[in-house]
């Protein structure tokens, strides 16, 4: 029998992207995480020139780190791991993040209490 579980999952990644300088880099890529999964906690780790000649829009590398609860329907807590990690591999395939390592964080959490 499939009961809602709740996954913690947690990623990391780096992009190359065009952006006006460091601030607005870091802020695109929040911002486009979050389009993709809303719920998602985004911290930026560092954000670099791809090369140093000075332009109006330069390229940046940026790592970041994602965290976020999952809750997916299965019949025990390795199917939901499993299940979440699906889930957002899917939600993110044909982005610029789609090759975000994720990982189950910890135990998954049990079966939720979702009214």
């Amino acid at each position: 029998m499939a009961v809602a579980h709740q996954v913690p999952l947690g990623g990391m990644g780096r992009v190359e992207l065009p952006a006006y300088g460091l601030a607005d880099a870091e802020h695109q890529v929040e911002k486009e995480i979050r389009a993709l999964w809303p719920d998602a906690r985004v911290d930026v780790t560092d954000v670099s020139r791809v090369d140093e000649q000075g332009r109006i829009v330069e390229e940046f590398r940026v790592s970041y780190r994602i965290r976020t609860m999952v809750e997916v329907e299965a019949e025990s807590l390795v199917a939901a791991g499993r299940a979440a990690l699906r889930l957002l591999r899917e939600r993110f395939a044909g982005s610029r993040y789609e090759r975000v390592a994720w990982t189950v964080l910890g135990a998954a959490g049990g079966p939720s209490r979702s009214p």
